[in-house]
């Protein structure tokens, strides 16, 4: 096994499978694009991104069992058993195996905010000729607001044999469309926002067509989306715009990460994406310290009282560092500092009185030459992690201070900094960190609306600002994120038929309410669809420099960039 080609948290699992086989990889499903065999003759397989060389040929690898889901490129997804792992890592080829990760899913008042209306009066754009794609919970094909407008829907969590871009999933077409079904609603409410055609709750693009992707939000498997609908247009010789309103802290925060890297590479003259910034802007999953030379500091988190089943932490500093790394639980246990380590395995376990402790400290991570560490904790036996005040422990040996970045990953969202330890920055993380990406931030433009049994509805949430949960800027690497803000607060939009959502969410049987940073990325995805109709040759930084341009924060100078707001929020109106 060559552990260093190994990122730190696809290590972890690969320890854990060793030591206590495929029950232990039951608590890294969802963090570690784990899929569990469907009998148990079938291996456990994982979904990750191979780095190789671009021209490399891997076909020899399915006789491990590995199925890789592109035959060239310098980054590329594929489905392994975990113990082909060995076998893969050992190729001459392989410069590095990184886990896929599940992200998490992030128009009646807002088009008027933003003078939309009066762009599309003024220019008589509706989207006619572009693509715009939908990667997401899938779509309610039958939603009249859509009516013969989808061109396509890849669903990835069905069983088929798949696309160019993968083998798994099956694609649809026409009448059998609606054998997909967004049972989730939130890919169906995205889709109304950018392109839904209907007198009172119109989409920004009404007569764009869509290309669909029902997505299992495996990172890897959004990468493939990405490269799907851009192949689907390219076909059809359209311009294209894909809209992705889901995110993941698991990776650098500064777009080094696989599925940025891939959205940089795929996207280029009429190629846009747009991505959500986030929805943690009231969450204080970043934690933050400066280590000054020869010095030891502590970062505090706390974890709640029987409610989780397992914590990792996802640490970032620079190259020219080095720290020694140790926990301390609620009982006051320690594990001993851990060096970084490049000779062999990076990952120590420590079996404390009230907790099990693996830490992962390798060599510089080669996509950024920066360290990344991965703490994982688990509670003794069969119980959930010890409740209380933890602490982050953090030694540098180096002889320059050191700024240390650490984000909680917990699946239940439930583990947050405490103290100095916390650092309201530093929240857009993976695919938002994309250079090549517009990234939306959420304004407030409605904070009331009527439900289907006439009640009035009002959220807590303060008129005509950024919404307080918009995730702040800006990158880990001072890259300016987010780009632009866009109306994301209480958005009516189409309801899937298949969905379930709160009596008090829906207006009619047709439309619901929602909000988050997911809502306001396809407004921002429709209207670069607009722009698309009208000069299909837009790349990346034309669309963001137009919209930059004529973006601006209240009571202040245009071009002012903010963490929170990052240029603005959008005025359509000399688009």
């Amino acid at each position: 096994m060559r552990h260093e080609k190994l990122s730190p948290g696809l290590l972890l699992a690969y320890e854990d499978f060793q030591s206590a086989g495929v029950p232990a990889l039951i608590t890294h499903k969802r963090s570690l694009g784990i899929i569990a065999p469907k009998s148990t003759i079938k291996p456990t397989k994982s979904i990750v991104f191979i780095y190789c060389d671009s021209d490399a040929d891997l076909s020899q690898m399915s006789q491990y069992g590995i199925e890789v889901n592109q035959n060239s490129g310098s980054v590329r997804t594929a489905f392994l058993p975990i113990n082909s792992l060995d076998a893969l890592s050992e190729d001459p080829a392989i410069q590095r195996i990184k886990p896929s990760r599940k992200l998490k899913q992030r128009m009646d008042i807002a088009p008027a905010a933003v003078k939309v209306p009066d762009f599309k009066h003024k220019t008589g754009l509706t989207g006619k000729g572009v693509i715009i794609g939908i990667v997401d919970s899938g779509i309610d094909a039958q939603h009249p607001a859509f009516a013969e407008r989808i061109l396509r829907v890849w669903d990835q969590t069905l069983p088929g044999p798949g696309v160019t871009e993968g083998g798994y999933g099956a694609e649809f077409t026409e009448a059998q469309m609606t054998i997909s079904q967004d049972t989730d609603g939130h890919g169906t409410h995205v889709a109304g926002i950018a392109s839904g055609a209907d007198t009172t709750y119109c989409g920004v693009a009404p007569e764009a067509e869509m290309v669909v992707v029902k997505s299992d939000l495996q990172d890897a498997h959004i990468a493939d989306a990405v490269r799907y609908i851009f192949r689907i247009a390219g076909e059809l010789g359209r311009p294209a715009v894909v809209n992705l309103s889901l995110g993941g802290h698991a990776d650098a925060h500064d777009g080094s990460d696989s599925l940025s890297k891939i959205i940089d590479s795929e996207s280029g003259s009429g190629r846009i994406v747009c991505c959500a910034a986030g929805n943690e802007g009231n969450d204080n999953i970043h934690g933050q310290a400066k280590i000054p030379t020869k010095k030891m500091r502590g970062m505090r988190f706390n974890v709640p009282l029987n409610q989780v089943g397992i914590v990792w932490l996802n640490g970032w500093y620079c190259h020219n560092s080095e720290l020694e790394v140790s926990l301390r639980s609620p009982n006051g246990f320690v594990t001993p500092f851990q060096k970084i380590i490049t000779n062999g395995n990076p990952t120590q376990n420590y079996d404390l009185p009230d907790a099990q402790v693996e830490i992962v400290t390798p060599g510089p991570d080669q996509a950024n030459g920066d360290h990344n560490f991965f703490v994982q904790i688990r509670g003794k036996g069969n119980s959930t992690v010890q409740g209380g005040i933890w602490q982050l422990r953090v030694r540098n040996t180096s002889s320059l201070e050191t700024r240390l970045d650490v984000w909680t990953l917990d699946d239940a969202s439930a583990v947050f900094f405490t103290g100095k330890s916390v650092k309201d920055s530093v929240k857009i993380g993976s695919p938002g960190a994309a250079a090549s990406a517009v990234t939306v931030a959420a304004y407030t433009t409605k904070i009331k609306y009527t439900d289907i049994d006439a009640q009035e509805r009002e959220m807590g949430l303060e008129l005509n600002t950024i919404s307080e949960f918009s995730s702040e800027g800006p990158l880990r690497n001072d890259a300016q994120k987010p780009d632009v803000a866009a109306p994301g607060a209480m958005i009516i939009s189409t309801l899937s038929a298949n969905a379930n959502f709160d009596r008090s969410m829906t207006c009619n049987s047709k439309f619901v309410a929602m909000a988050g940073t997911s809502m306001a990325t396809p407004f921002v995805t429709g209207l670069v669809a607009l722009l698309l109709q009208r000069d299909p040759q837009l790349d990346p930084e034309a669309v963001k420099d137009l919209l930059r341009k004529n973006s601006a924060i209240p009571g202040k100078k245009a071009g002012t960039f903010d963490d929170k707001w990052g240029f603005g929020l959008i005025n359509a109106a000399n688009l």
